[in-house]
């Protein structure tokens, strides 16, 4: 029977987490709220037949903070100072006020006081703070000893100050019940941090805890239930630091409440409802594993598709590179002052020419041209609509309610992940051109020099004469050197000059034009870069959408799996019975 009844609660709570949580897909919501509606009234009926209260005992020494683990327990404040024993041996029962003890915590060798409250969180838990053992002589321990038979749980609260006080082991040992009913508790652990940086008052934390445990384990209790836990700080503050187990030793005081109530339950009517309700959630299983199926199966052909989607995808990044981004690459490198002299100006010449017999409507500056093309991003939309589609025409063929392709297309999304794929790429593309780092070409600019330098002194020569610049090189000097400027000029108005002057002309013109064509071919090859660079930029966005869309299908495909093992457990669990 306590086996019975806890598998109904247990299927209850998760009935009602199923339906608090879950969106069902076989389900409407009109069904998910009369289910909902059922398992509130049978939880209702569970609870209404539990007619059996957890009594637990506390024991322990004077000061280690038995009524404020009480009030900790409760939720609420139950114990007070005004409750003060008027004898030493007197035991203190709380209960709630729709509560009454059992006969056979009455006893007239062990005066009790009982205290009510109304604390819902132990409602059918009754609390017994026993007198403190370091006050107990002579037959008082007896009666102590003759109580505790008829207490569930004894709960053993000691401190950091006198966990090693050997009365506590000493009574310990004369306590004639089964170990697995006791807890340890060492209450008022927050003192262990006082004064101390977190690390070591863990450190301090473990010692304590591992010598208590070693003192219990010394006096013949194997396996000791220890919990190092501040009430008070309990109390004082919602958020508890993460040593203090409050939490867990009141779950764990909780889950005895409830194997105490089980002993008295008659559950055979409400297990068949139970399992009338498990059983509106069989279609949504056999839905749920058609549905896990069908995912698995474009799960496997997005990975076969993938190979033949990077290729297409790259297809289209080239095409739009070509078509629309090249030239506006060429544009952002172009830069006169990498030539030099002629070069330089035959360059302005070009430019100014190719403005005027071209018409641009956009500058690379325009954003616009960053952004792919319609055409572009469509066909890569295609690839994802065929994937849902094949998606949807498999659900039909399975009858599954259409809320599964609504789901899907929750998913998969397909408007808004091209929106970001579109924006994706033109940050790429705005990133690398929008500010693009120019190459300096400075072997280029010098080499450009030294050749005009070079042709500028084979003009000089020609024009001043062999006589004259003899002279200079033997016999440097003024008069020689105004010699030398006098014959440049003479012979640069003569036949001779002239002609000389036309040849410069025109090897600066050919030099102009032979760099201006080598500088054509570095600009060309450094985009070739960008552009290859930018080809691995945009095909890697393209991969990881691919991969995210990979992701999404498996995180859907293990929600749907969450879903369905959710939903087996209850099942499971009937099939046990």
């Amino acid at each position: 029977m306590k086996h019975l009844v806890r598998s109904l609660q247990k299927e209850l709570d998760q009935i009602v987490t199923a339906l608090e949580q879950r969106a069902f897909f076989s389900l409407t919501g009109e069904e998910t709220q009369s289910l909902r509606d059922e398992a509130g009234k049978l939880l209702e009926k569970l609870d209404s037949i539990q007619s059996s209260y957890l009594t637990i005992g506390l024991l322990g020494g004077t000061g280690v903070g038995k009524s404020t683990l009480m009030n900790a327990l409760a939720g609420s404040k139950i114990a007070s100072a005004s409750h003060r024993r008027p004898h030493t041996e007197q035991a203190l029962v709380y209960r709630h006020v729709g509560a009454s003890p059992p006969s056979s915590l009455i006893s007239p060798a062990l005066p009790l006081r009982e205290i009510t409250h109304e604390a819902e969180d132990i409602k059918q838990i009754l609390l017994c703070d026993l007198p403190d053992f370091d006050s107990l002589m002579g037959e008082h321990s007896e009666y102590v000893l003759n109580f505790l038979e008829h207490l569930d749980v004894l709960i053993w609260v000691t401190s950091p100050e006198k966990y090693a006080d050997g009365r506590f082991y000493q009574f310990l040992q004369m306590v004639p019940k089964a170990s697995q009913n006791f807890y340890f508790v060492l209450n008022k652990a927050d003192l262990l941090f006082q004064g101390e940086n977190l690390e070591n008052g863990y450190e301090r934390l473990a010692s304590v805890t591992t010598r208590f445990q070693e003192h219990i384990q010394g006096n013949g209790i194997h396996e000791p239930l220890l919990f190092a836990i501040s009430a008070q700080g309990a109390l004082d503050s919602d958020q508890l630091p993460p040593w203090n187990q409050l939490t867990a030793f009141r779950h764990e005081i909780f889950q005895q409440r409830d194997i105490k109530q089980i002993t008295a339950i008659k559950a055979g009517n409400l297990d068949v409802e139970v399992q009338n309700l498990i059983s509106a959630f069989k279609k949504e299983v056999l839905n749920l594993e058609v549905f896990d199926r069908i995912l698995e199966n474009s799960i496997k052909d997005v990975e076969e598709q993938r190979s033949q989607w990077i290729k297409a995808g790259q297809g289209a990044i080239d095409l739009w590179l070509g078509k629309y981004i090249k030239q506006d690459v060429l544009s952002l490198q172009r830069d006169p002052s990498v030539l030099v002299g002629p070069g330089y100006a035959l360059t302005l010449l070009f430019q100014e020419w190719k403005k005027r017999t071209t018409e641009q409507n956009t500058t690379p500056s325009d954003p616009s041209y960053f952004i792919p093309p319609e055409a572009i991003r469509i066909s890569f939309q295609r690839r994802l609509e065929w994937l849902e589609n094949r998606i949807n025409q498999r659900i039909l063929r399975q009858n599954l309610p259409s809320s599964f392709q609504e789901r899907l297309r929750e998913i998969l999304d397909v408007p808004k992940v091209f929106e970001e794929l579109g924006e994706r790429f033109f940050h790429v593309v705005e990133l690398r051109l929008a500010a693009p780092a120019l190459p300096s070409y400075w072997g280029f600019r010098i080499w450009q020099f030294i050749s005009y330098l070079l042709l500028l002194a084979f003009f000089l020569l020609a024009i001043g004469g062999e006589t004259a610049w003899r002279d200079v090189l033997s016999a440097p000097g003024g008069t020689n050197i105004i010699q030398l400027f006098l014959s440049g000029i003479h012979t640069l108005f003569s036949t001779k000059g002239l002609a000389a002057l036309v040849s410069y002309a025109l090897l600066n013109l050919f030099l102009a034009s032979r760099f201006y064509r080598r500088y054509r071919k570095l600009l060309q090859h450094s985009t070739k870069k960008i552009i290859e660079s930018l080809k691995a930029d945009l095909g890697k966005v393209w991969e990881i959408q691919l991969d995210v869309l990979q992701d999404d299908l498996n995180k859907f495909k293990g929600d749907i799996q969450s879903q369905i093992s959710a939903i087996s457990v209850l099942k499971q669990g009937s099939n046990r019975r």
